[in-house]
């Protein structure tokens, strides 16, 4: 089915959508000794059947071919030996995956494209038009901290690729950060972006990292969203204050060591704004990465393969569908 069709299919019926999922592999996550590192669509329908899920808006992991795989480096460096461009191979796997390898799982499935908006974007863009007259995509998504790239260059270097979002009315998901050790994936960033860009739909990724300014700020604005994914592992952040949510003092408030409470605060407040995402697999996050001044940073996470889902679950109906499917549908077809 093509992108009208499906839309048409899903507003027809009331369902549960994951608006946040990975499948693929990271090989730099798995030499490093982290977890998750992969995979596979089939592994991802059988999750869902097991999780009551049953779309998902999915895309590869954040590493890519044209990134070299240096466990020792700070710095992100490229080489065209196995891709010529950014995510060139992991798109194109993707949705091999889902429309040649699963045909029978493909209804199941929302692809997005992975894009860098700091390289070759001329050629990213191109590559996407090409596969999208092909086959069915349904937006995009960027992870910039991990391969060092901003999101501000979106509207320069990346000019191409924000020229395709318009040309094919694409959403756009971004990770997000706070971290003051990560210039790439700024919280403020992104949710400004989408106040320049009004026709774009545009999602801030993990709570906006629980930023109160920019979730007031998204709530005002008719074309942004936030996605709760990994929302577990991030409150357990908030009860550590680890840099990597918002400080105290503007941070929203509410008892982080009852994930449930937030989560509803944030849907009381923010009911238009807010969508779920599990990040299948990345709710449980045990990794290594470098940070702008060269560091290291290492988390451990943890957190069981079901609990987001049962943590949406426990919701009433109305609330549930409200932030996994109507929201969802709203970011990713509009309306």
């Amino acid at each position: 089915m093509n992108r009208h069709e499906v839309q048409k299919t899903l507003e027809n019926k009331k369902v549960v959508i994951d608006g946040h999922s990975h499948i693929g592999i990271s090989p730099k996550f798995y030499y490093q000794g982290g977890i998750p590192y992969a995979l596979s669509l089939e592994d991802m329908i059988i999750r869902m059947k097991i999780l009551d899920i049953d779309y998902s808006v999915v895309f590869p992991m954040v590493e890519s071919l044209y990134y070299k795989l240096n466990l020792e480096s700070d710095k992100v460096e490229t080489s065209t030996q196995y891709s010529q461009f950014p995510y060139e191979f992991e798109n194109r796997s993707l949705l091999n995956e889902i429309y040649e390898i699963y045909p029978q799982y493909s209804s199941k499935f929302l692809p997005f494209f992975m894009f860098d908006p700091s390289r070759e974007a001329e050629k990213q863009a191109s590559f996407m038009e090409e596969l999208s007259d092909k086959y069915s995509v349904f937006g995009l998504k960027t992870a910039t901290t991990y391969i060092q790239s901003f999101v501000k260059d979106l509207e320069g270097k990346g000019r191409p690729i924000l020229d395709f979002v318009y040309k094919k009315n694409l959403p756009v998901l971004f990770h997000s950060s706070v971290h003051p050790q990560d210039p790439w994936a700024s919280v403020y960033d992104i949710v400004d972006f989408a106040e320049r860009h009004p026709d774009i739909r545009v999602c801030i990724a993990h709570s906006a990292r629980f930023t109160k300014p920019v979730l007031d700020k998204a709530a005002k604005l008719d074309n942004c969203f936030v996605d709760v994914s990994a929302f577990i592992i991030h409150c357990k952040l908030a009860i550590q204050n680890s840099l990597a949510v918002a400080t105290e003092d503007v941070r929203f408030p509410g008892d982080y060591n009852n994930p449930a409470s937030v989560l509803s605060d944030l849907i009381k407040n923010y009911p238009d704004t807010i969508l779920w995402g599990s990040d299948t697999p990345f709710y449980k996050w045990i990794q290594r990465y470098y940070l702008a001044d060269g560091t290291l940073h290492e988390e451990r996470l943890e957190c069981n393969y079901d609990e987001e889902a049962k943590l949406l679950h426990s919701f009433p109906d109305e609330i549930k569908y409200k932030i996994a499917y109507t929201n969802v549908l709203k970011f990713v077809f509009g309306g």
